[in-house]
């Protein structure tokens, strides 16, 4: 393949904020493969084009992610996102709003390609460079194979090099989880475990070694995955934040130094930015508001005392958003928070109140989380993204202990989270099913707007009784003439039960492909 580099790739550098980098690429109207692979300089630049994959869109898809799930609420009734959990639209093999099929498979083209160029072309290329590259390319396709495995049962096709334009079959899931442990494997050997304070964000040793630990949760291969973890905290380089809201204000320009952030995509004003905060806002903020956390996941954050919040306690009715553990303040826009200046209503009647339509609230509630308050033009958001942070780490182990009957171990690395969220009574637990419910409301809390709950719902297999014939619900809040308040749990989805058929477990090849490939055929609940 001749590649091809014009002067638009190196906005891409400036874009990643690599700003210390000795790059100084030849320049050209168009490069051929031998100006690619001459120097390091080069070489960086095509790395370069991969990077947007852990964090372009900031967390605009993931927040869209958990919408399907039971977190948040799309604003709009007739919002592709409701129109699919509420049944008006169903996923189909021609229809499918997350499937990544071509997306992935253009991905692991451009894997290929970059690592079969390395092999022939690169050999001049020092080593210790050589094998970061390397490492970098077969992270990404890890990546890209781990996305494709958790949408399609691990049932997709394996291309280890060039395609010789014949289709090839679908690979068994034990194969495809393989392939993926063995590039991370190789990923994690060959890359470094720092890097200097100016590539930031460039992968790492412990960027490798926490995926495979996340894909291996998915794979079930709990040893794999709490092996890779210990492997992690081996390097003796990661630690929780020690203020959970501080850890999701933070922008790159400020240099701060975060042990917590084990991968993280970069966002620096002006030359690149996001509009999270424009479309996902509260109305008084200039914000498009097509976003809310619902009360399935408010209930959730308990008291600051480790005791569970309850609309049948008296007292917790009374006053719901006072006395609860610091994530909740940290996360949610509340009647009666103070963001930007100003004191939050979403009561009936007020302009950032409950209403159904769009455009405001259908919950009650807004997310702050991932919000920056000190930001004034929405189209310029610049905090930064975590593609995978230590506290996730720290529930993978937990729960992969648990799976292996490890109780102790689980314990502890649940524990390590929830101490740094304020609380300063340990849980406790006699069985594993009694740990693995305790670290699944924990990663709903802990990781909320990250994108993580739709999927583990599926992979824990319980999408079908959380998801399906259910209801999301919201707090509708009136103002008496006296001032007083009166709180009304409602359902926000107008009286519709949600739709999940145990056949979304696993998404349909896309017909597209199989037109394309004669030697795959449909799964079997899907034909």
């Amino acid at each position: 393949m001749k590649l091809i580099y014009k002067y638009s790739i190196l906005a891409l550098t400036v874009m990643l904020s690599f700003q210390s980098c000795s790059i100084e690429p030849e320049l050209t109207d168009v490069y051929d493969e031998r100006v690619a692979w001459s120097g390091e300089a080069n070489v960086e630049l095509s790395l370069n084009k991969f990077y947007p994959l852990i964090g372009q869109s900031y967390y605009s898809a993931h927040v869209n992610q958990d919408a399907y799930a039971d977190l948040l609420k799309k604003n709009t009734p007739n919002d592709e996102v409701n129109l699919l959990i509420l049944g008006s639209s169903t996923i189909t093999p021609g229809a499918n709003p997350l499937d990544n099929w071509s997306w992935g498979y253009t991905w692991i083209r451009h894997c290929n390609e970059f690592l079969d160029g390395l092999q022939t072309k690169g050999v001049g290329l020092p080593t210790e460079f050589y094998q970061r590259a390397e490492g970098e390319v077969l992270f990404f396709r890890a990546y890209v194979y781990f996305e494709l495995a958790k949408r399609y049962g691990a049932s997709v096709i394996l291309y280890d090099g060039l395609s010789d334009g014949m289709g090839r079959s679908l690979s068994k899931p034990d194969e495809v989880w393989n392939f993926i442990a063995a590039d991370l494997d190789k990923a994690a050997a060959q890359l470094p475990a720092t890097v200097p304070a100016a590539k930031r964000g460039k992968i790492t040793k412990g960027a490798a070694l926490g995926l495979k630990a996340r894909a291996m949760l998915y794979a079930k291969r709990w040893k794999a995955s709490s092996d890779a973890v210990a492997s992690l905290q081996a390097l003796n380089l990661y630690d929780l934040y020690p203020d959970y809201r501080a850890l999701f204000n933070q922008r790159r320009s400020e240099g701060a130094e975060n042990k917590e952030s084990i991968l993280e995509f970069g966002f620096l004003a002006p030359n690149f930015t996001y509009s999270f905060d424009y479309f996902f806002g509260p109305p008084l903020d200039g914000g498009y508001a097509q976003i809310s956390p619902t009360e399935n996941l408010v209930k959730e954050y308990q008291m600051a005392d480790g005791t569970d919040f309850s609309w049948n306690n008296p007292v917790h009715a009374a006053n719901p958003y006072q006395g609860r553990e610091p994530r909740f303040y940290a996360s949610i826009l509340y009647n009666g928070a103070t963001w930007k200046g100003r004191t939050l209503e979403t009561v009936v009647g007020s302009k950032e109140g409950y209403a159904i339509g769009g455009g405001t609230t259908s919950t009650g509630y807004y997310m702050r989380k991932l919000f920056d308050e000190k930001l004034t033009d929405l189209g310029r958001g610049e905090l930064t993204f975590y593609f995978m942070r230590y506290a996730e780490v720290l529930l993978i182990q937990a729960e992969a202990m648990a799976e292996q009957g490890q109780l102790s171990a689980g314990l502890e690395a649940l524990n390590k989270v929830r101490r740094r969220a304020g609380f300063t009574r340990d849980l406790t637990a006699t069985n594993t099913g009694q740990l693995l419910s305790l670290i699944r409301r924990e990663r709903m809390v802990e990781l909320a707007f990250e994108g993580h709950r739709f999927w583990d719902l599926r992979r824990w297999g319980l999408a079908t009784s959380v998801l399906n014939g259910t209801h999301a619900t919201g707090v509708k809040i009136t103002k008496g003439t006296s001032g007083n308040l009166t709180y009304e749990l409602v359902d926000v989805d107008n009286g519709r039960s949600r739709v999940y058929p145990e056949k979304y477990n696993r998404f349909p090849i896309p017909i597209a492909e199989l037109q394309r490939n004669p030697n795959i055929e449909q799964f079997n609940e899907w034909k």
